[in-house]
């Protein structure tokens, strides 16, 4: 009889070792969820964040340069101005197309996140809609009477700006 509890015990103590090792890899692949999960959170909120400053910054920059030359009227809230000289229409149409290359990378960006696209794309969406109204933008951009912009730009943005264009 002695034997045959030896192999009880044995069995119990293999029982209470599978039991044990099977808790540990439980809670070693909970511990790993939880790492993974708070990765990808913190992988988001610097892909929002780069996504959202570089187009901030760039916008700054742009606002900063216009402090300098409010009467070329770049923005769609001021008047087109009626007479600009031959530089000042040069310095218009580079902001203007500073102006397109932060729409463009708002509107490549805005499904990165959803803090962009809920809450950032909607404002540049209805900034670029006014902005497209300026006769001198359409002009300068020169995608609205069915020609592109030296193909400069992603085809999808021209398309939704075009889109845009025919709602309005």
């Amino acid at each position: 009889m002695p034997m045959h509890n030896a192999l009880i015990d044995y069995a119990d103590l293999i029982s209470l070792l599978t039991a044990v090792g099977t808790f540990i890899a439980i809670v070693a692949g909970v511990v790993e969820l939880i790492k993974a999960r708070r990765e990808h959170v913190r992988e988001k909120e610097q892909e929002f964040n780069s996504s959202y400053l570089t187009i901030s910054d760039a916008y700054h920059r742009l606002l900063e340069l216009s402090v300098a030359y409010p009467h070329l009227g770049i923005f769609p809230w001021q008047e087109e101005p009626a007479d600009l000289s031959p530089d000042d229409l040069v310095r218009r149409d580079i902001f203007y197309e500073m102006m397109i290359s932060i729409f463009e990378r708002a509107y490549l960006e805005r499904h990165k996140t959803p803090e962009i696209s809920e809450h950032f794309w909607p404002g540049w969406e209805t900034f670029l809609r006014r902005q497209i109204e300026k006769p001198s933008f359409r002009k300068y951009w020169g995608i609205f009477d069915g020609e592109g912009a030296f193909g400069a730009y992603d085809a999808r943005f021209e398309a939704f700006a075009r889109g845009l264009d025919k709602a309005r």
